[in-house]
């Protein structure tokens, strides 16, 4: 079906963020309202289902860039900026938000992080492979 055996690990990456991605992004346009409670009573469920939204859009793009040959350069560094832009936002969040954040709350934010940080190490260490990310 995907043929991983000959895939690059950038190429393997991509098409693993894709697919988690659609997967989490559906979770959280499907259960939004018990979402906003979970994670802050001051927070609107149409933010979650903005999150779900762009995450559906994010998947998309990843799976969108495996095919035919995997990402190209551009693409690897849209992914790698918008998974660094993940992490400062979210530790903008956890920073200026903490007292409307639930303990849940913020735990769902930390573990958030700590995948996005795991595709990005996977992204950086396949598109070095790949000489993809080489000085302009």
């Amino acid at each position: 079906m995907f043929d991983l055996a000959t895939r690059s690990l950038l190429n393997k990456t991509f098409l693993a963020d894709g697919i988690f991605s659609l997967i989490a992004g559906s979770a959280l346009l499907a259960a939004a309202q018990p979402l906003t409670a979970v994670v802050s009573p001051a927070l609107s469920p149409g933010v979650i289902m903005a999150l779900g939204a762009g995450l559906l859009v994010w998947g998309a793009f990843h799976l969108a860039a495996a095919r035919k040959g995997g990402p190209s350069a551009l693409a690897t560094r849209i992914s790698i900026t918008g998974d660094i832009l993940w992490q400062v936002g979210s530790l903008a969040i956890l920073a200026s938000a903490y007292s409307a954040l639930t303990i849940a709350g913020m735990a769902l934010i930390v573990v958030a992080m700590v995948g996005v940080a795991d595709f990005l190490f996977f992204k950086m260490r396949g598109a070095s492979q790949a000489r993809l990310l080489q000085a302009a």
